[in-house]
């Protein structure tokens, strides 16, 4: 598509009932790519726009992003999808089991970031730039080649979800990546993004931190942290992330228990790995997963499983983990000894 934002709009035509799904417990790329979609359609088309999603919105920092950006979003248990004449899927695509869009639903749009799935071909209207870091550069793209407002509040919002993604561009980011933080950059309320990235957090998140550290185990250079029980399914991407930064380790695996789901994320700093496909190996015949070259993630129904069961699924999950990365005979050693 060489306008891709122009066959946007004109997908719509006269169409008036729009929904825009992100991904269970979407994160800031998820919400803001909404957010720009809902902005495009009201700007171009003067269309009223539901924004839904699945989950829950746990991690501390993106609940201030939708409460200090004004962002309206409805759960899915409140929307009916038959109400809705155009059903658009953001940050994801069909039947990968990270989103709400029911499984015998074809939306009309998708736009997205991931690795192209063969059920989105059978989406009217795809976008999806598995090179680019994230779904918040396509937008971005799209408003810019739109010649549309982008306000305060949407360029923050836009700012956070590719910052977020790319880990401030230094991961999975291309030439777009750069170009569109370079656009947004000056729009930005930085005060506002601030109190974003560094908001009050609960008790429970430092507790919770404390036992996956506990409970992390170090194979040579790569640390697997069963994290059990979870009030927060966002938590085993942070942990992920934050286990990464440890000096000598090149792989992390996170992974809890939230509402029968088994939670999993996994992150590399190796370039040219990618951890995408490494979760889906892992995950195979098992439940869904995927995502990129250093960030992935997935889940696994635990719904009507027996404890036993579970730790069975936990264990293969793991050792196909380690097996993948070469790690299977290294010696087992906890990350932290405490003292007797």
């Amino acid at each position: 598509m060489d306008k891709p934002g122009h066959s946007l709009v004109d997908y719509i035509g006269q169409k008036s009932r729009i929904l825009v799904m992100c991904h269970n417990n979407p994160d800031p790329d998820s919400i803001a790519s909404a957010a720009a979609l809902k902005s495009i359609f009201h700007q171009k088309l003067r269309r009223k726009v539901v924004i839904g999603y699945g989950g829950t919105i746990g991690r501390a920092e993106n609940r201030a992003l939708i409460r200090r950006l004004k962002i309206d979003m409805i759960h899915v248990k409140d929307i009916d999808f038959k109400h809705f004449s155009v059903i658009c899927l953001v940050d994801s695509q069909p039947r990968t089991g990270n989103n709400s869009v029911p499984f015998a639903i074809i939306p009309d749009i998708v736009v997205d970031h991931h690795p192209l799935r063969s059920i989105t071909r059978k989406v009217p209207f795809h976008d999806v730039r598995p090179d680019y870091g994230s779904t918040s550069t396509i937008m971005t793209e799209y408003l810019r080649e739109l010649d549309l407002q982008v306000d305060k509040i949407l360029a923050t919002a836009l700012f956070y979800g590719l910052k977020t993604d790319t880990n401030g561009l230094l991961r999975s980011s291309v030439k777009a990546d750069l170009d569109a933080f370079n656009f947004l950059f000056p729009k930005i309320v930085p005060k506002t993004l601030a109190s974003i990235e560094n908001p009050e957090i609960p008790r429970s998140y430092y507790l919770k931190f404390a036992d996956a550290i506990g409970k992390s185990i170090q194979y040579k250079d790569v640390i697997i942290s069963n994290m059990g029980k979870l009030n927060n399914p966002d938590i085993p991407a942070e942990m992920a992330d934050f286990l990464l930064r440890m000096e000598n380790i090149r792989w992390t695996l996170c992974m809890g228990e939230f509402k029968d789901q088994l939670i999993m994320s996994v992150r590399t700093s190796r370039r040219g790995e990618w951890a995408g496909k490494v979760a889906i190996k892992i995950l195979r015949g098992l439940g869904t997963g995927g995502g990129h070259e250093q960030a992935a993630g997935g889940r696994v129904f635990f719904a009507g499983l027996s404890n036993e069961d579970r730790n069975q699924k936990i264990v293969k999950i793991t050792n196909r983990f380690l097996k993948a990365l070469g790690v299977d005979n290294e010696k087992p050693k906890p990350l932290v000894v405490l003292p007797a």
